[in-house]
């Protein structure tokens, strides 16, 4: 499946899983704020919220509560 036919929650999650395995985020590293990944990506904090989301249930990130996603 080519990324255009890609819902566009999976395409930003699909962006931040190429910089966890880039090695631009490490672990450890706190991934930007859901506000300012939406103002990024120009998309809304709810697609932003899903991909978070998606990338959480892959194990490649999680959510420390009131601290952000990591």
């Amino acid at each position: 499946m080519n990324q255009s036919a890609n819902k566009l929650y999976e395409q930003v999650a699909g962006g931040i899983a190429q910089q966890i395995r880039a090695g631009v985020l490490r672990v450890g590293d706190r991934i930007p704020s859901v506000r300012r990944t939406s103002l990024q990506q120009r998309v809304s904090v709810s697609t932003v919220l899903q991909a978070y989301f998606l990338l959480e249930n892959q194990g490649l990130i999680e959510a420390r509560p009131q601290s952000g996603f990591y």
